[in-house]
């Protein structure tokens, strides 16, 4: 994974070949359309969304500069990132204190979960490059997306063109000897809009197993290439269509556990190749009172994992366990706007599961199977007196394996004179097991496995301030589950059962203000602050892997006319219980830390912005999981963003 003298030469060839082709500046992004569907399946006002959301955009992003996903969801209110070592290791996402396989995670408005040895979504292969915004949807939405949204949903929208056609490349250097590379294509007119990308990041990493803890030294590395693709065109004034797909490669070494406790230094990797499609239709009728839309996605995520130190596995082999976990979904929606104030949408789902798995070493172990659900839903919005939004809704999953399974929401959001707003939501949840958990090849099946079972609800009061520059929100959650599933030892192996009703519950705030905004320049802070307890009701025990604070804030400086930029992230996390399935040598609280990190850019000319950053300055080692390094002490990168329109100065060359 290490670059060679002449791989750095080399690169830094082709950014100069770039620059000098390049004589005009990079694409201009609009501002964000204040229009979310995560919340309601139906784009719909921010100020008319009763539910709690945030939203990170394609601003927020370029300043914090970094390519992974997993690191700017760590600011989020109500979220807490497990990260198993550094680029290319497990991350995994907890809302509101819920396991990682409570977090739904749609791209598009469409589902991506996939089963493999938990159905968590995990962030490792998944980089920032050709994301417009991310929406973050908190609490239970099993009403409107059905099973695996019981903690909250996670939107990711990817960039669309406009405009001329407009070419953007960028590289960047730093330390562990990584270098990252992608360049798009992006354009589109009144009828049409196209984007293509690709990205590359490679690392040499550092040691996954925990140096500070003595457990191992060897770097580990990843790669990760990623090709994308976007396509929309409207074939008449009422109809739209639009098609999506991205392929990705990606390779990372891993270290192993420790028999136990803790992970050791070994030559272990795995390598995948994820693939998204999805196609979506829409005709409105009826001079737009009546629209359909009709989707229809896959997710196909095929991994090795080479080496190991888990049970059967020979640490050194050459092969471990392969999975393949895919999954495909259809729907078809009708929203019906009878009049401004009122929405009402009715639809149908099918969803599929498919999973294999082999362990390699025990050749009996052989695991393929398949799940799949059905669904009709029904909900309604209304905007009332131009100050009381409702929102409500049901939805009825028919599961092969688990039966009829119906959910249901409903949310509120109260405007006052005072420029405040009133807001609430109740929803129920469903969550089927696993096909892993059902079959686990690694121990003994549970065919018996129930269901899990929940409900949730939050309360919160919203202020605008400053004449609006400023907003303020304190908001209160708890959640309820029955049947959670555990994996519970018997003998020298073991097996999923229903063991605990877990409780989490907490308060989430956040403040944010613009000091100033002129032409001169602009300054924004956006402080905020999360409590969660989370606890399991039979045994009192804490759930693990649950920070109970957490605090965050992001300044971003605007000067010299806007042209630089400067960026502060900080975020703190407290101590955690962690898992003691393993061994009593685990601690029993661990994971307090301090990330600091600082990024910066100056637009050199209309044509190029030069661009830096330092993560964890202050050199604070983190685990958010034991033995697994999750940082590998202060880390300097370096870059150079360019972007051109061909079109444009062909036919300026041709004059």
């Amino acid at each position: 994974m290490r670059m060679t003298q002449n791989g750095r030469m080399a690169h830094l060839l082709v950014t100069g070949a770039v620059l000098a082709t390049c004589p005009a500046w990079a694409e201009t992004e609009g501002s964000m359309d204040e229009m979310l569907v995560t919340a309601t399946r139906v784009a719909t006002p921010v100020d008319q969304i009763g539910s709690s959301v945030t939203v990170i955009t394609r601003d927020e992003l370029d300043a914090r500069q970094t390519p992974k996903v997993d690191e700017v969801l760590k600011s989020v209110p109500g979220l807490s990132v497990t990260r198993q070592g550094g680029m290319g290791s497990t991350a995994q996402v907890r809302i509101r204190g819920a396991e990682t396989n409570h977090t739904l995670v749609l791209i598009d408005g469409q589902r991506v979960n996939y089963q493999d040895t938990m159905y968590n979504f995990d962030f490792d292969w998944m980089v920032t490059d050709d994301i417009e915004r991310i929406e973050v949807l908190r609490g239970p939405a099993a009403g409107q997306w059905g099973s695996d949204a019981v903690g909250g949903v996670i939107n990711i929208v990817t960039r669309k063109g406009k405009g001329p056609m407009t070419v953007t490349a960028q590289t960047e250097l730093g330390s562990y000897d990584t270098n990252r590379e992608n360049v798009a294509a992006r354009g589109g007119g009144d009828s049409y809009d196209y984007s293509f990308g690709w990205s590359r990041y490679r690392t040499a990493g550092w040691s996954i197993a925990s140096q500070d803890r003595g457990m191992g030294t060897e770097r580990d590395g990843a790669q990760n290439n990623t090709f994308n693709g976007k396509v929309g065109f409207s074939p008449s004034d009422n109809s739209e269509i639009e098609i999506r797909g991205s392929h990705t490669d990606f390779w990372a070494e891993l270290d192993g556990s420790k028999t136990g406790a803790g992970t050791l230094d070994t030559n272990r990797s795995k390598a995948k190749h994820t693939d998204t499609g999805a196609i979506k239709g829409s005709l409105a009728l009826l001079d737009g009172i009546w629209t359909q839309t009709v989707n229809a996605s896959a997710i196909r995520n095929d991994q090795w994992n080479m080496g190991g130190t888990s049970s059967g596995c020979t640490v050194g082999s050459p092969l471990c366990a392969a999975y393949l976990g895919t999954t495909v979904n259809a729907s078809w929606q009708n929203d019906l706007r009878f009049n401004k104030d009122h929405v009402t949408t009715i639809g149908y789902e099918d969803n599929r599961d498919y999973y294999w798995q082999r362990q390699y070493q025990q050749k009996s172990k052989i695991t393929s199977s398949s799940m799949k659900s059905t669904a009709p839903f029904f909900q309604h919005q209304a905007h009332l007196f131009d100050q009381l939004d409702l929102g409500g809704g049901w939805r009825g999953t028919d599961h092969d394996v688990f039966g009829w399974n119906p959910t249901w929401f409903t949310t509120l959001a109260w405007h006052l004179p005072t420029d405040t707003t009133l807001k609430g939501s109740y929803g129920t949840t469903f969550k089927a097991p696993l096909l892993f958990q059902i079959y686990y090849p690694s121990g003994l099946s549970n065919p018996g496995l129930k269901a899990e079972q929940g409900r949730g609800w939050d309360v919160g009061i919203e202020q605008k301030l400053l004449g609006g520059a400023a907003k303020s929100g304190v908001t209160w959650f708890r959640n309820d589950i029955d049947n959670l599933i555990n994996y519970v030892p018997i003998g020298n192996t073991g097996q999923y059962q229903n063991t605990a009703k877990a409780t989490t519950y907490g308060v989430e705030t956040f403040f944010t203000w613009t000091i100033f905004n002129d032409d001169d320049g602009s300054l924004e802070v956006s402080p905020s602050y999360t409590y969660t307890q989370a606890y399991d009701r039979a045994t009192w025990a804490e759930l693990p892997r649950r920070p109970r604070h957490k605090v965050a804030n992001d300044l971003s400086w605007r000067f010299l006319e806007k042209k630089a930029r400067l960026t502060v992230s900080t975020i703190y996390g407290s101590d955690f219980q962690e898992s003691r399935s393993t061994s009593a040598k685990v601690p029993n609280r661990m994971g307090q830390y301090v990330q600091l990190d600082i990024s910066g850019s100056y637009d050199v000319t209309e044509q190029v912005q030069l661009y830096g950053r330092v993560e964890n300055l202050a050199e604070d080692y983190h685990e958010s999981a034991y033995g697994y390094a999750e940082t590998g002490g202060r880390a300097f990168f370096t870059g150079v963003k360019v972007a051109f329109q061909p079109l444009t100065l062909a036919r300026e060359a041709m004059k």
